[in-house]
């Protein structure tokens, strides 16, 4: 996945729990709130996107919002970009991923396929 490679690549440590929890918990991630804020109202409520755009541009700066929600967007598209193909990944694959899928719950959702 390309969290556990982008963190191995900057030799940081993954903490699995910071990316299913309580944004407000987190002291390990700047901004995590206004982050979450902007990720929650990108997918489930557009109505909230604008607030949510101003209230990170307010806790940090114009482009760092422009960047998450490049990232989010990016995220929106691979997702939906494999749905639409039917692309599953490799058994050999799934099993790498097992820890990382068990860890944030990625089975729960209603989507998942094996």
């Amino acid at each position: 996945m390309m969290l556990r490679a982008s963190s191995s690549a900057n030799d940081l440590e993954l903490d699995l729990s910071l990316v299913r929890g309580d944004a407000s918990e987190s002291d390990a991630v700047q901004h995590a709130a206004a982050l979450a804020a902007l990720v929650d109202a990108s997918i489930n409520d557009l109505d909230a996107l604008p607030a949510a755009r101003s209230a990170l541009v307010e806790a940090t700066d114009t482009a760092t919002m422009l960047d998450a929600s490049a990232v989010v967007a990016n995220f929106e598209m691979m997702t939906r970009i494999a749905d639409g193909t039917g692309t599953r990944h490799p058994s050999d694959r799934l099993d790498s991923m097992s820890d990382i899928s068990t860890a944030l719950g990625l089975n729960q959702f209603v989507s998942a396929r094996v």
